[in-house]
């Protein structure tokens, strides 16, 4: 599937990334914008968190390692401010917190690292199902 036939099955959303590698972050945001959507970062959890609480978005994309705060921690916070919102946790210990693509509690999806531009987009798709 290529990036446009991509766009046309999900509409455009809101998402903010929380990733402390400015590189990462950056490239998750350029392959998230060419898709059509609109992507904020945060370098933390706690500026995550504040951006989360004053904004609205349709998806969260975090990584696990943040420092202070990591993913799941992060996750917990949100849900309990905001249940519906999905997350995907992007990480490199995918096997030991949810096997990839798995369940994790107050995550919607487990990514594991490193993942292609496909397996990204295959992600949102899990998340936002064409309607």
């Amino acid at each position: 599937m290529t990036s446009t036939e991509f766009r046309q099955r999900i509409p455009p959303k809101r998402i903010l990334v929380v990733e402390d590698e400015l590189v990462a972050a950056h490239s998750i945001r350029t392959v998230l914008t060419v898709d059509g959507h609109t992507v904020e970062i945060a370098g933390d959890g706690e500026q995550a968190l504040a951006m989360f609480k004053a904004g609205e978005y349709d998806l969260i994309v975090t990584d696990f390692k943040l420092g202070k705060m990591d993913g799941l921690e992060l996750a917990e916070a949100m849900k309990q401010h905001s249940p519906a919102t999905p997350i995907i946790l992007i990480t490199a210990y995918a096997e030991g917190i949810g096997g990839g693509m798995g369940k994790v509690s107050n995550i919607d999806l487990v990514l594991a690292k490193p993942f292609s531009v496909a397996e990204l987009q295959e992600a949102l798709r899990r998340i936002f199902p064409a309607l």
